[in-house]
């Protein structure tokens, strides 16, 4: 498949600018752009950075690469490629609460949070047990692996409080 051929062509260059992309080291100009022109691959939104943020190391590249490598994309692809489908065999969770006390942890550079702002603005609607909400400020996707002492931090908060 298309998409599979062109992440697994050098699955470390791949994963070192999606990872890079989606994060908040990457200046504006860099994040990932996940509106692409007609034609355009998926690599065509993402940037290669000349040397990978601090909370990536070169072992870590090593590791993902290898697994990707043996794994290949096509499960992570198939995710996204059936969101569609996965509503229509769900119907019965339209409108479902989640009751758990929860804490939200994202950062405010994440491209999800710019594309899904109307969901984390509503959060307490379909959770009602929020605890509490937290964008962490230049922080992107990769939350946990950006700012790890921060959402540490909280996330035993949140635990010593519920």
């Amino acid at each position: 498949m298309p998409a599979e051929r062109e992440l697994e062509a050098d699955v470390r260059r791949t994963l070192r600018m999606l990872l890079y992309s989606a994060s908040g080291d990457a200046p504006v100009d860099a994040r990932w752009r996940y509106l692409l022109a007609p034609g355009e691959g998926l690599l065509g939104g993402l940037t290669d950075p000349a040397s990978l943020p601090n909370w990536l190391t070169e072992p870590d590249l090593d590791y993902l690469s290898g697994e990707f490598t043996r794994t290949g994309f096509r499960g992570g692809l198939n995710w996204y490629r059936n969101i569609d489908h996965r509503w229509e065999q769900t119907p019965f969770l339209n409108g479902a609460m989640l009751n758990q006390p929860a804490l939200f942890i994202a950062g405010d550079a994440d491209a999800v949070i710019t594309m899904r702002r109307a969901a984390f603005d509503n959060l307490e609607r379909t959770v009602p047990r929020l605890t509490r909400k937290v964008l962490l400020p230049g922080a992107g996707h990769w939350v946990q692996q950006e700012r790890p002492q921060e959402v540490s931090r909280l996330l035993i908060e949140f635990v010593c409080a519920v």
